[in-house]
């Protein structure tokens, strides 16, 4: 419920600060006196979108705040989803910057318009005129029968369970998509992978082989190296060994004589352990040339060779990150076959589940089909329609969809011996503001939004059709709260609070005001609904009996 609302700077609005309370509340004013201002002030919580040309002073921003006492068992969950402190008296407000920059705030957390409108959708519903288009939107009508049957929570449990079905569906079309072009890519890798396992390179091998070769290629000047070797080390008359080896015997026989002497011999000792290490070596190395190994060593380092050019790659090694990359992209499509699969298998019970629930949602929504046609046949009977006739075409879908498995249209017709038919063919203006009336109070019996205004729905009646309208707004206002802006004395009369909206003109600027009329007040307001500014006693006693009888 709407408890609060504070307007600054907003078009012909300097400051204006409304309390509200439970039951029926009526708006009058003359005409261009502000009402639809005032709308359009309360719009802008509402999520609305604007411009700087709202702005009164362009030099200061533009502020409306709204407090709503709101109900924490239908709300609570939502403020939890978005991260909102929940507050029973929440405050919302919109900024609108000199620059045009809007801002919007839940309890002072700055929000998205988004998000506000979602809240503030489950807070307040304005009927403005243009609204009666709503009757012919297949959403509309199946949301009145669901308020009617009262199966709100069972249709808000197939809307999610529906997208999540929708969001897996697409998943699903977008890995069938991932799939069909990957499948083309199995075959080349496949090729690829056979080839490089055939090939079954090691870390470091193609480094290796090329050693190996370089040695088969060289065999003549290492043989000649390695055998001059041996001669001057073991063989020539003055061999090193045998030179090396007396001097190391003549050092020994001083190495007593001082501790220099002793570490030069040790040094000596170590260089022939060495040498006579060297030359073992060297002479039992044996090296032929081997032509099937150099054959082999080619081969294989062509092998390579070739895969690298081919993949464009310098390191051979790199080859075998390729292997590994093939067989990983390979995985992956055989992951998203499976995937498939499971998501497929998925998606064939969940739409058994939610078109299950669709079918108990259709028994529940036919059932009332008789006696929502009946309360609406007989508000329009007290609106003033006797002969008016309503009824609910429907058929059911071959598949499920937003709403499940039910196609509804509302019929009507408003005279007797004239064939019900689609409201756009058959209802004026008038009869589709009565028609929306009566549906309207069927809503606000039975669904759960603390407030509607109305916004001239009275428009084009008069008389006792004006009073049964009034009356039925404030039966209406037992369950919601209820505000209407009207031009009507019957149903300002019917009001337990009066807002008087209007216009007041100094030498250099227009401002609208507003301001909450007592019993003297809410007269001779009415009165002047009657008979125009001046004020006769006929008028005055007229309002009065209107006032007393409301």
């Amino acid at each position: 419920m709407l408890t609060h609302l504070s307007i600054n700077n907003y078009a012909i609005i300097e400051a204006i600060n409304l309390d509200f309370n439970k039951g029926f509340t009526v708006i009058t004013g003359e005409t261009g006196a502000g009402k639809s201002i005032l709308l359009g002030a309360l719009s802008l919580i509402l999520g609305n979108r604007v411009d700087t040309s709202i702005l009164n002073n362009k030099e200061k921003k533009c502020v409306v705040e709204g407090t709503f006492h709101i109900d924490q068992k239908l709300l609570e969950s939502f403020f939890m989803e978005n991260d909102l402190d929940f507050e029973k008296e929440t405050i919302i407000r919109r900024e609108i910057s000199v620059s045009g920059k809007s801002r919007a705030f839940v309890n002072d957390t700055p929000v998205t318009l988004g998000v506000l409108k979602e809240l503030t959708s489950q807070l307040i519903d304005i009927h403005s005129q243009h609204q009666t288009l709503k009757l012919q939107d297949n959403h509309f009508q199946l949301n009145v029968i669901d308020s009617f049957a009262q199966i709100n929570k069972l249709t808000t449990d197939y809307y999610q369970d529906f997208h999540k079905y929708i969001e897996k569906k697409r998943k699903l079309n977008k890995l069938l998509s991932h799939e069909a072009n990957a499948k083309s890519d199995v075959d080349y890798l496949q090729f690829q992978i056979n080839e490089l396992e055939e090939l079954a390179l090691k870390p470091g091998e193609k480094s290796e082989l090329e050693n190996q070769l370089e040695v088969l290629n060289n065999i003549e000047l290492i043989k000649s190296t390695l055998d001059k070797a041996v001669f001057q080390l073991n063989e020539s008359d003055q061999n090193i060994t045998s030179i090396l080896r007396e001097l190391t015997h003549s050092f020994s026989g001083i190495s007593n004589y001082g501790e220099s002497y002793e570490q030069l011999y040790e040094r000596l000792n170590s260089i022939l352990i060495e040498l006579e290490d060297i030359s073992n070596e060297i002479g039992n190395s044996s090296l032929d040339y081997d032509t099937e190994t150099a054959q082999y060593l080619n081969d294989r380092l062509s092998a390579i060779y070739n895969l690298e050019q081919k993949h464009k790659v310098t390191d051979a090694d790199q080859l075998i990150t390729l292997l590994e990359e093939f067989n990983n992209r390979l995985e992956a499509i055989n992951l998203t076959e499976q995937g498939v699969e499971e998501l497929e298998l998925e998606l064939t019970q969940e739409k058994k589940k939610i078109f299950l629930l669709a079918e108990e949602i259709s028994k529940k929504r036919i059932a009332v089909f008789a006696e929502l046609e009946k309360t609406i046949v007989g508000n329009l009977t007290e609106l003033g329609m006797p002969a008016a006739s309503f009824i609910i075409k429907h058929q059911l879908l071959d598949d499920v969809g937003e709403n499940g498995i039910d196609d509804v249209q509302f019929l009507f017709s408003a005279n007797k011996g004239i064939a019900e038919k689609e409201l756009e063919k058959t209802a004026s203006g008038g009869e589709l503001s009565r028609l929306m009336l009566a549906i309207k109070s069927i809503l606000a019996k039975n669904a759960q939004i603390p407030t509607i205004v109305f916004d001239e729905i009275d428009t084009g009646v008069s008389g006792d059709i004006a009073d049964k309208m009034a009356s039925i707004m404030k039966t209406m206002s037992e369950y919601t709260q209820v505000m209407a802006i009207t031009h009507l004395p019957q149903v300002a009369a019917k009001g337990e609070t009066h807002f008087k909206i209007f216009k007041e003109t100094t030498s250099n600027k227009t401002l609208t005001y507003v301001k909450t009329l007592s019993s003297e007040g809410r007269m001779e307001e009415i009165a002047k609904m009657l008979s125009g500014k001046e004020l006769s006693s006929a008028a005055k006693e007229n309002a009065k009996i209107l006032l007393e009888n409301s």
